[in-house]
């Protein structure tokens, strides 16, 4: 073929591919986003976003309240020198928390509100419950003649596991009900449960360093408050965190096969081995004995041999979720790469996407029925 000059046209130059991509290959066909089209005109769901925002505020008006009564009637009587203190306390192992969800949802950060209710739930409403259900189970399940240490051991083995894994559990339902979205795969469930536990041991850190440090007062040394900070805030910060995480685990598993029975069998049966591992956490203090010249070494012996190994496994589990969803994250992407969607423009019609979901441009992008408009 010539042109109209009558000399035939200079080939173009191969292009090189450019470097610090992963789906650096040909493109099977560079024109694929403009050949898809709009895709089929199916029947949409009348959304009404007004009604999910106005739930939102509903509940946070609900938690707020909660918080309030939680402040009024068992934070304030400790005192506010002895918050302030106990507050202080439990900001270092929540830190240590919350660094911790960072890292494992970097790669697909979920929504900031639904993080903050995770958290606000674990903190308030969680503890609340417990408060209010946990005196009426320990009465039902106490015989009629009890002694001091029977009760201690019903309260603390029994109720404690059951109703604060049940409560903390809710929340994870409460999501779950808000939308399939929120809770679409195990990290997602992780994460939300990790924010829940982190959020209920930091108000159960407030109330256990307030009262070690009334107890230093009384006795006039600060040994006890201590000792409370370094089994409570540098030993076990992931306790709660592990126990909710497990249940988070298997909705999360269940929402990726999208299955309704293995929500219901996942869920229970990771509800019911958090309950088991803080049973186990929890009789530790009945189970091992004392030595009254070194009382902490019978327990640093158990949590070394018990615990951690049960905590190594845990976070085996996780990173390996997270390493799958980083390789699935980039398999996703490098398709689109090799169709051609990640031309700047479409890059800057994925960051707005992401800023209007409050997610990443990666997650946005590997999203279909979120990046259609992109794609023309």
């Amino acid at each position: 073929m010539t042109s109209t000059t009558g000399t035939p046209p200079h080939p173009a130059p191969p292009q090189e591919p450019r470097d610090g991509y992963g789906y650096d290959v040909e493109r099977m066909d560079p024109r694929a986003p403009e050949r898809m089209g709009a895709g089929r005109a199916g029947r949409r769901r009348r959304r009404r976003p007004w009604v999910r925002w106005a739930l939102f505020a509903l509940s946070f008006l609900c938690l707020a309240a909660a918080a309030l009564a939680l402040y009024f009637f068992v934070i304030l009587p400790l005192g506010f020198g002895t918050s302030l203190v106990a507050f202080t306390a439990a900001l270092v192992p929540v830190a240590i928390v919350l660094a911790a969800v960072w890292w494992i949802d970097r790669y697909t950060p979920q929504p900031r509100m639904s993080l903050v209710y995770a958290f606000a739930w674990g903190a308030i409403g969680s503890v609340l419950l417990t408060l209010w259900f946990g005196g009426h189970f320990t009465a039902w399940i106490s015989p009629s003649e009890t002694d001091a240490l029977i009760d201690s051991f019903l309260g603390t083995v029994i109720q404690a596991p059951v109703v604060e894994e049940a409560m903390k559990s809710a929340g994870l339902i409460g999501l779950l009900i808000w939308g399939r979205r929120y809770i679409a795969g195990p990290i997602d469930g992780v994460v939300y449960a990790a924010l829940i536990g982190g959020g209920f041991a930091f108000t159960e850190n407030i109330l256990y360093f307030g009262n070690s440090f009334h107890q230093s007062q009384a006795a006039g040394e600060v040994d006890v408050f201590w000792q409370t900070f370094f089994l409570r805030g540098l030993l076990s910060p992931f306790a709660h965190v592990s126990f909710t995480a497990l249940c988070g685990l298997g909705l999360g598993i269940a929402a990726e096969r999208r299955s309704l029975m293995l929500y219901f069998g996942l869920g229970v049966g990771g509800l019911s081995l958090g309950m088991v591992l803080h049973a186990l956490w929890n009789g530790s203090t009945f189970f091992i004995p004392v030595d009254p010249a070194a009382p902490l070494a019978g327990f640093l012996r158990y949590y070394v041999t018990v615990q951690v190994p049960i905590f190594v496994l845990l976070v085996a589990i996780v990173l390996f979720l997270r390493l799958r969803e980083k390789r699935i994250l980039r398999r996703q992407l490098s398709e689109y790469g090799r169709a051609g969607w990640f031309s700047p423009p479409r890059w800057s019609c994925w960051s707005r996407c992401a800023s209007a979901a409050g997610r990443s441009a990666g997650q946005c992008a590997t999203a279909p029925w979120r990046g259609w408009a992109c794609a023309t």
